[in-house]
């Protein structure tokens, strides 16, 4: 097995890798599963006249629960797969559009979102691959430049885009991790002991 060493090559096989494996454990789910929520309230892709948020966003039929006034780094509401989901495919498209693309789209209008869990897990892997194709092309200069990206809901106009893609990789790798163990938890519904240790 060959490592790359360089820079870029580290995070993006450190992405590469994480997407491998979750592929195949979130790939093929149902949309009950997709919007199952296991807890009340939870945040979930709902339509417009059913948000559940203040701050839920996208331009069409179907928005992503948001309330900007939870601390992101903070503990927060539970969130169904489908939140997972948008949640990531939104920050990968609005990332790209400012970093790459033309910066002109607000973030909130770039992800028309559904509640169909094959459409979304599809365009989902497809903004990962397009971002990872981006990243792959970068020089150590544009790495190590702050402000490179300016995606308008980050930090990205303040830190050196490395430390971007090194957070893009972050949220991926514990988002996806999190689809994963939900799979587990709904085909395990049902099953579940009360006071069990």
């Amino acid at each position: 097995m060959e490592i790359r060493i360089d820079r870029v090559g580290l995070l993006v096989e450190q992405l590469t890798d994480a997407v491998m494996f979750s592929r195949e454990r979130i790939d093929g789910m149902s949309d009950d599963e997709f919007l199952w929520e296991p807890v009340s309230p939870c945040w979930s892709i709902r339509s417009c006249a059913s948000a559940a948020t203040p701050d839920a966003f996208g331009p069409g039929q179907f928005v992503l629960d948001a309330d900007v006034s939870v601390d992101p780094f903070e503990v927060g509401p539970f969130t169904t797969i489908a939140w997972r989901v948008g949640h990531l495919l939104s920050a990968y498209a609005g990332r790209f559009e400012w970093t790459f693309g033309r910066r002109a789209t607000p973030p909130a209008d770039l992800v028309e979102f559904t509640p169909e869990a094959g459409p979304m897990v599809a365009q989902m892997w497809d903004e990962i691959d397009r971002w990872v194709a981006a990243v792959e092309a970068m020089t150590d200069v544009q790495l190590d430049e702050p402000g490179f990206g300016q995606y308008p809901m980050g930090m990205d106009p303040r830190l050196p885009f490395i430390g971007i893609v090194r957070w893009m990789n972050r949220e991926t790798i514990h988002h996806l991790a999190e689809v994963a163990l939900l799979r587990d938890l709904y085909a395990a519904r049902g099953t579940f002991v009360t006071g069990a240790r």
